[in-house]
């Protein structure tokens, strides 16, 4: 297991049990987790110590497959974890795609769908084919959750979206002291919203006045919209994406303000990813930039593609996420124009049903409740969404196998002989061109063949995207009379599934006594003149003819009529 992963943002470490942290900051036993796998069911929502837990349990477990890093802390100062899963005993360079759950704190269902496939991915190497192949050809990292800070947050105020930076809202110098309260004990926080011809518009919160100022639920606990702090158009003028820190996206003082933001940031700024998609709830959709304009990126068909076949496994609609809205400073738009990562958002739940209303206090006004459920399943249906959605995270590193193969593999383009009749016991050079049209260096292996017969192997070390010509020496002397195939064979490199260009056949070469020019199985005066007219001449004569030169040297001179001479008078009996 390696563990001297690069430092991003802050030192990159392995977890231990010290760092199993509660919401509340209190401590307790972490060994007590190692008794037995701490992760419990699926038919609740994991906090944060649960989720923290849960990763210690893989990395120890599972050290083969399974690291786990802090990427960052956040506001509350709190690690934000991120958990990569690869066989760490395949070290070839992988392709490396990236999901990550959790940006707004009231979509906790976007937790449970990666850190689920986390679980299942490390549990079931080597017993699942799917899996293994993935972990074997892949590396995913997963940031189960960014707004580490939510988990708290939401379960004081089930309305927050934000993370918890400490913003005064009421400017009386104290931070979050006043946010919504569940007043009448129903269970819900609930929202005043006064409805007209139009629609609905909020107006007011259920609560008290918990700072005693006079006011009440004024001073909300944070904070900015993570999903509008990346720093690609974050100031854009748009239809979501405010400047102001009262509005639910709010998108911070500037771009990469939030401690959250810059840990993403930090980790794609370290990691070539090739594929990433970020989980969120409220609707069901798959969106890919841009965000921030209706206009097309350069690579819409790609994305497009990807989208409709993401449709096809989960029954989503899809879409260019400014279909549903402009917005500014997300995290798609970031890592695709910043990085050229094919980023994706996966909206992956919604209940319009769950939501609500009460008579107001006044005339057309109402209490509108039930928010959570409207982002998030009742607990018995957590599974049932994750499995519906899990297919996102094999097709993401499946594709991404598939398009680094076809950027790995080396390929013979040429075999050339310096004639095609050659003098039976003299030597001969072949070349062989050969091309590395992968993204790494590769070494392999080249054998060159006469029929079936090895003319020669030889290894070949070869830059990415370069080619070669290599020379090989063909002895003949064992070689009877008679015409010869060459051909030359590249040995395929780990991960090249296409090997269709690994061979190349040159064509015939014919291999015969030497001494006769003339062809008719007598070495005369006859051969001595015909050899002795083409004296001096070489393959860029306009009169060349390989077949007068004799030893192959590529040139007809003196030694070449001395050959033939002192073979004078011999007859040839193939």
């Amino acid at each position: 297991m390696t563990f001297n992963i690069q430092s991003v943002g802050s030192e990159l470490r392995r977890i231990t049990s010290s760092d199993v942290i509660s919401n509340d900051s209190e401590s307790h036993d972490p060994s007590m987790d190692l008794l037995a796998f701490p992760l419990g069911d699926w038919k609740h929502y994991h906090n944060y110590s649960e989720i923290v837990s849960t990763l210690l349990y893989l990395n120890i477990t599972y050290p083969d497959v399974v690291d786990v890093f802090s990427i960052g802390k956040s506001w509350r100062n709190r690690d934000i974890y991120c958990i990569r899963l690869t066989n760490e005993s395949i070290t070839y360079p992988k392709p490396k795609v990236l999901f990550v759950g959790y940006h707004h704190a009231r979509e906790l269902i976007s937790a449970e769908l990666p850190l689920y496939f986390a679980v299942k991915a490390a549990m079931e190497f080597g017993a699942n084919e799917t899996l293994t192949y993935i972990l074997n050809f892949s590396e995913i990292y997963i940031v189960p959750a960014l707004n580490v800070d939510g988990f708290e947050a939401v379960s004081q105020n089930e309305w927050q979206r934000k993370n918890s930076r400490l913003v005064d809202e009421d400017e009386d110098g104290l931070f979050d002291e006043d946010p919504p309260d569940d007043e009448d004990g129903d269970g819900y926080i609930e929202r005043l919203v006064l409805c007209f011809g139009a629609g609905c518009v909020p107006v007011g919160w259920e609560g008290i006045d918990d700072d005693n100022d006079g006011l009440s639920n004024e001073d909300w606990t944070g904070g900015v919209d993570l999903n509008r702090n990346y720093g690609y158009q974050w100031d854009a003028e748009v239809q979501s994406g405010s400047p102001n820190p009262e509005d639910e996206t709010f998108r911070g003082p500037a771009p990469f303000s939030e401690p959250e933001t810059r840990a993403i940031r930090d980790l794609a700024m370290t990691h070539n990813f090739k594929y990433a998609v970020s989980f969120h709830s409220g609707i069901e959709f798959i969106g890919y930039p841009w965000a921030y304009t209706t206009e097309p990126t350069p690579d819409d068909i790609i994305f497009k593609k990807i989208a409709i076949e993401l449709s096809a496994l989960v029954d989503a609609p899809y879409g260019q996420i400014s279909d549903l809205y402009t917005a500014s400073g997300t995290w798609d738009d970031w890592m695709y124009q910043n990085r050229s990562v094919f980023a994706f958002t996966c909206e992956i739940y919604k209940d319009e049903n769950a939501l609500q209303y009460e008579p107001g206090p006044s005339p057309s006004t109402w209490w509108e409740k039930g928010i959570f459920q409207y982002f998030n399943p009742d607990p018995n249906n957590i599974e049932t969404v994750i499995k519906r959605w899990l297919p996102v995270f094999t097709y993401i590193a499946k594709r991404a196998i598939v398009i680094e193969e076809e950027c790995i593999g080396v390929a013979v383009t040429a075999v050339t002989p310096p004639k095609t009749i050659i003098g039976q016991g003299y030597n001969v050079n072949v070349n062989v061109t050969v091309v590395n049209h992968g993204s790494f260096t590769e070494n392999f292996n080249v054998t060159v063949y006469a029929n079936a017969t090895i003319i020669g192997t030889k290894q070949i070390t070869l830059e990415s995207n370069t080619s070669t010509t290599v020379s090989f020496t063909w002895n003949t002397s064992s070689f009877v009379e008679g015409n010869y195939t060459l051909w030359a064979y590249a040995e395929p490199v780990l991960g090249e599934t296409d090997t269709s260009d690994n061979t190349y056949i040159d064509g015939i070469v014919w291999v015969k006594w030497p001494y006769d020019v003339t062809g008719d199985n007598y070495c005369g005066i006859d051969d001595i003149v015909a050899v002795a007219e083409h004296f001096g001449t070489m393959p860029q004569s306009p009169n060349w003819n390989p077949i007068f030169d004799i030893n192959c040297n590529n040139y007809v001179g003196i030694d070449d009529i001395v050959a033939v001479a002192e073979h004078f008078g011999e007859m040839n009996f193939p």
